[in-house]
């Protein structure tokens, strides 16, 4: 089964992920969960979650280090691994663990972010989840809206989309108060 947990930075992916992990453990099943490395060794979702994670940077490493009994696993910051690589991955492996998947669907420009839109197609469970707008304050944020003007440690444009993960750079927004990088 693939599941994926979708919605903006802020929008409570991490927390879900971490709640999907703690009714399996409660079932008995074991578990292993994958994140990009944004934290080292953990998940941290906002709202003061943690979990211990193995941290990878390729979905090459996520399969090296499956474990052969493991029944499901979680993975978070889906959106920041390669795009064919995670399809083929969750393709290949559905069919014999639980796959939670976690991620961004829409990077700043208002597109698909990595392999998260695409996942949603092929789930048997998709949740999306919305934030508070930054700018109006309701609760219709689907978008993450780059609100600094500042220069990046990592490139952001269409040709390398990738959202540099620091709160003070990035703002949930809905589709109303959102406005496109130039």
């Amino acid at each position: 089964m693939l599941e994926v947990i979708a919605g903006p930075m802020q929008g409570g992916k991490t927390w879900l992920l971490g709640k999907r992990v703690s009714d399996a453990i409660l079932m008995g099943k074991k578990v292993q969960v994958f994140a990009y490395p944004v934290y080292e060794g953990q998940i941290v979702s906002l709202t003061g979650f943690v979990s211990n994670a193995c941290t990878v940077d390729t979905v090459e490493k996520i399969e090296s280090n499956l474990d052969p009994e493991v029944e499901m696993i979680a993975i978070d910051d889906a959106q920041l691994f390669d795009k064919k690589a995670l399809l083929a991955f969750c393709d290949k492996w559905r069919r014999h663990i639980d796959i939670v998947v976690a991620g961004v669907q829409l990077n700043c420009f208002g597109e698909d972010f990595g392999a998260v839109v695409e996942l949603m197609g092929k789930a048997e469970q998709v949740t999306v989840l919305l934030a508070v707008c930054g700018k109006c304050k309701k609760q219709t944020a689907i978008l993450t809206q780059r609100y600094k003007d500042i220069e990046h440690t990592t490139p952001i444009t269409k040709d390398d989309p990738r959202i540099e993960l620091r709160k003070e750079f990035y703002a949930p927004a809905c589709w109303h108060c959102y406005e496109p990088p130039r």
